[in-house]
Order: C-alpha cells, then structure tokens, then sequence
C-alpha cells in the first residue's frame, strides 16, 4: 500500500474517544475524496475498534490510543493502537440479546480483511482493517 494520504491521532482513553476518532476521521476520509460506501464501512470498524481499546486494552492509565487511516487511492486502512497486551484476537461468542462482545464479529463483517499485529517498540498492538474500492482490485 503506497499512501496518497495518512493521518494519525493520539487520543486519550475515554469513553468520549470513538466520537471524536469518528468525526476526525469523516473529515479525513471527505478530504481525500474516499467513496461513501468505502468511508462509512471504515467509520463503523474504526468505531468497534477504538471502543474495544478504551474498554478492553487494560493498559496503564494515562496511556493513550493511536489512530491512523491510511488511503491508497484503491483501498482504505483503519488503524488501532493501544498499550494493552498482545494477542491473538478473535470474535467472541455473544449472548443472542447482548450489548457487548460484538465488535470484532462487527469488524470482520464490514471490512474485506483484519488482524492484530505487536506494536514494533514491543508494547501493545495495532488492529487493523483494509476497506478496498469495489472494483479496484485491491
């Protein structure tokens, strides 16, 4: 993937921080010109995914989450960093009426491919999930 464009935001761990990774990242994605379809499939898994790192990273306080969105020109990839513990991350079984436990099934629904990999400095992990321009190939 070679970058036409990529923006990054370090954003405290909140509960107010999937709204404000959303809004940043509408603004990002409407500048570059992304397709609706594309952006909004991006927004919802970057939503899921910054959601499970403010809830779920169980990194120390004070640490904060990387986001990143990265646009080739024929695909869009979302970024999550956080401070918490790799590992292998799968979707969970959720309760049929249930709230929680739905972000990672919701990810791998929307986006044509995810995973986790261990930050390069050795603390934490990125998830991310690529979103192709139908037709494109990518």
């Amino acid at each position: 993937m070679t970058p036409i464009g990529d923006a990054f935001w370090l954003l405290p761990r909140t509960p107010r921080t999937p709204g404000w990774a959303r809004a940043f990242f509408r603004v990002q994605a409407r500048s570059w010109g992304v397709a609706p379809q594309v952006a909004e499939a991006a927004e919802l898994a970057l939503s899921e995914l910054v959601t499970n790192a403010v809830r779920h990273a169980r990194a120390p306080r004070g640490r904060e989450i990387g986001v990143k969105a990265v646009w080739d020109g024929a695909c869009l990839r979302v970024e999550v960093a956080d401070a918490g513990p790799w590992v292998d991350l799968e979707p969970q079984a959720h309760l049929q009426d249930g709230e929680d436990g739905r972000g990672l099934a919701v990810v791998g629904a929307v986006a044509a491919r995810w995973g986790v990999e261990p930050r390069a400095h050795g603390i934490g992990k990125t998830v991310w999930a690529d979103f192709p321009v139908p037709g494109s190939g990518a």
